[in-house]
């Protein structure tokens, strides 16, 4: 787990977004003490507020050729719409800077290429904002698992959940997956080979507001997913039955965010295995995203290659096209190119 007190980059640091997710990266860089030196958006009155609610003093700029052209940038975070994504990084990366996008970083496998050939060409660094890796319960559980102490891996279910935001741009599958196939591939070191996904549309024609998504991996493992924003609380868990062990991390729990049973059905036995309790598993209270942000540093400044990297990325957004042609095709298994 990468962890450091203080920001070390002797440039400065740009934050392209001033929505939600604008402002969390705004707020952590801040607290890790990097200098900020730009916050570029569409939206006057949504800089001011970030930049109030972040109590930093940045100069705001709806025009982003200001940030590229701005020799004392080193790297920008872009938490924008995802549609555009994939321009902005490209034209970031064009221009000499360091890139941490939010997920998904593009809509196609091929763009997620271009990105990986123009950051290796620039000799820059690429991250994608896949935090949830970064999470301490999940590390945890990456941990014990080395260990051997689970056991063989059967089923992995995950469960990313919320009462909105309701996205325009894109539908519950690449809203939400990027974080279940990000966590599926950290903790397995394996890609799906075949997906099933399936979906309905509520709020908008055409764009899904839950999606479900059946995955089959080596080694006999089958993994299962949901993600909606129709759902009136939010909820994010992963859920791991293994030969050994049972594991499930609520992240949104007050407390027992870890949690394993030892209690495991056998066959034959006639009845179901009553649980008798869990062991709580302590685990730090680090945010992912300033874990994420100390390794997105740490990369440019040793000039190490992300854990959520471009490759990576493209590994994510190949399931994540499979996935939604099987969604076109009414759940029909697709195979994921590798």
């Amino acid at each position: 787990m990468v962890q450091a007190k203080s920001c070390k980059m002797k440039n400065e640091i740009a934050v392209v977004g001033a929505g939600r997710w604008g402002r969390n990266y705004l707020r952590t860089f801040n607290e890790i003490g990097c200098n900020i030196r730009w916050l570029c958006s569409t939206r006057d009155d949504a800089m001011r507020a970030a930049m109030l609610e972040a109590k930093v003093k940045a100069k705001a700029t709806k025009n982003y050729d200001e940030v590229l052209k701005d020799n004392d940038v080193s790297a920008v975070a872009i938490a924008t719409p995802s549609s555009t994504h994939y321009r902005l990084a490209k034209q970031a990366l064009k221009s000499g800077k360091h890139v941490l996008v939010e997920k998904p970083i593009a809509f196609s496998s091929k763009d997620v290429e271009d990105l990986i050939m123009t950051a290796k060409q620039e000799k820059l660094v690429l991250m994608a904002g896949h935090q949830q890796i970064f999470n301490p319960g999940i590390r945890k559980m990456k941990e014990d698992m080395e260990k051997g102490i689970f056991g063989k891996i059967n089923f992995m279910n995950f469960a990313h959940l919320n009462n909105g935001p309701v996205r325009t741009d894109m539908n519950a599958l690449w809203d939400y997956f990027p974080h279940s196939i990000s966590i599926m591939l950290y903790l397995l070191d394996e890609v799906p080979s075949i997906v099933s996904a399936s979906g309905k549309s509520f709020l908008r024609n055409g764009i899904e507001d839950i999606a479900t998504l059946d995955a089959v991996l080596p080694n006999k493992i089958f993994a299962a997913s949901i993600g909606s924003w129709l759902y009136p609380v939010k909820r994010m868990e992963v859920t791991i039955a293994a030969e050994k062990l049972y594991a499930c991390f609520d992240d949104c729990a007050q407390k027992d965010k870890l949690r394993y049973y030892s209690t495991v059905p056998k066959i034959g036995s006639g009845k179901a295995a009553r649980a008798k309790g869990f062991k709580s598993i302590k685990i730090g209270d680090e945010r992912p995203l300033t874990i994420e942000i100390m390794h997105f540093l740490e990369c440019i400044s040793k000039g190490k290659e992300p854990v959520n990297g471009g490759e990576e990325a493209l590994k994510i957004t190949r399931v994540l096209e499979a996935a939604e042609q099987s969604l076109r095709k009414n759940g029909t298994p697709v195979r994921v190119r590798a």
